[in-house]
């Protein structure tokens, strides 16, 4: 587990060089540019879904009921897996700004 001097110790360089004030600005800024790169891959996912199919994630659910092939379902569950994951990094960076304030 690491402690808060281990923590303490990563983001001391980011405040003697004066790019932060404090260790909790550091630490929410960090974690929020991380959590915006995720967003965007799981962004680019889904993009790249909807325009290899022509169409959005419900219409193509719809689409493949009942005459699914190997490949469409594979594509279904990664495209359903990206708007998951998007959805629960949003929230959880809803739950950053709202907690770190």
């Amino acid at each position: 587990m690491i402690t808060q001097k281990a923590i303490s110790d990563i983001l001391k360089p980011l405040m003697s060089s004066g790019v932060y004030k404090d260790e909790k600005l550091a630490l929410k800024d960090i974690v929020a540019d991380y959590i915006r790169r995720k967003i965007e891959a799981y962004d680019a996912v889904i993009l790249q879904m909807e325009r290899k199919h022509g169409k959005d994630f419900t219409v193509f659910s719809m689409d493949i009921q009942r005459r699914a092939s190997v490949a469409k379902e594979d594509d279904w569950m990664e495209w359903k897996a990206a708007i998951t994951m998007k959805e629960a990094w949003q929230q959880a960076f809803k739950k950053l700004l709202r907690n770190a304030a």
